[in-house]
């Protein structure tokens, strides 16, 4: 994928077009990017939180870069509550 998010693809009929991919990124360059693990995004995937679309046969999954980013900004805010057990008075 070129730096710029544009890639042309070229179809059986010899016509250029414009990636319909493009804001599209796998599920590994899509953890790169917003610093997580790739088993974490795909278990945002799995659980419903993000979209993500299968291609070819191999298991490759790719998601939108945008909708991770935005999940992975609101599950940072994200803290977890202490149980009653955990709380000193």
């Amino acid at each position: 994928m070129e730096k710029s998010g544009k890639i042309w693809v070229q179809n059986a009929m010899s016509e250029t077009q414009e990636n319909p991919f493009d804001g599209w990124v796998t599920i590994q360059e899509a953890g790169d990017i917003v610093n997580r693990n790739q088993a974490t995004v795909r278990y945002w995937a799995r659980m419903g939180r993000i979209t993500a679309y299968p291609i070819g046969s191999r298991g490759l999954q790719v998601v939108n870069v945008e909708e991770v980013k935005e999940y992975s900004e609101q599950a940072q805010r994200l803290t977890p509550q202490k149980s009653n057990s955990e709380k000193s008075d």
